[in-house]
């Protein structure tokens, strides 16, 4: 979330706050509550809009491996023993732990064993 969004979430909410206390204090309890059912409400579609508006992007995916076996490729081909995305779109989250070796050998040949994204 950026600074200021964060900033104007946080006064606004300070803001809503106050003015419920204020119409608690100032008016009776009968009429409170219809104040904070409006209030409620209103806060619930401003959620609704923001979220479809894509102010809630999407969740980055998870991605992990561990304890991998050894890999080999020879004459230009390829191996990977961890992970290896390629193109574009949601964010990931990815992470390898004590993968196995993966060995290259020859021309145009590659070998991956950790994270490779592309």
């Amino acid at each position: 979330m950026l600074d200021w969004k964060r900033t104007a979430l946080i006064v606004g909410s300070c803001v809503l706050i106050v003015a419920m206390v204020v119409v608690w204090v100032v008016v009776d309890l009968g009429t409170a509550d219809g104040v904070a059912s409006v209030i409620g409400a209103s806060v619930g579609v401003v959620g609704i809009v923001y979220a479809l508006l894509g102010g809630a992007g999407p969740q980055p995916s998870g991605l992990r491996v561990v304890r991998t076996g050894k890999n080999a490729a020879r004459r230009g081909g390829t191996t990977n023993t961890g992970i290896m995305r390629t193109g574009s779109g949601t964010p990931v989250q990815a992470s390898a732990t004590d993968t196995g070796d993966a060995e290259a050998d020859g021309d145009g040949s590659g070998a991956n064993s950790g994270v490779q994204i592309s």
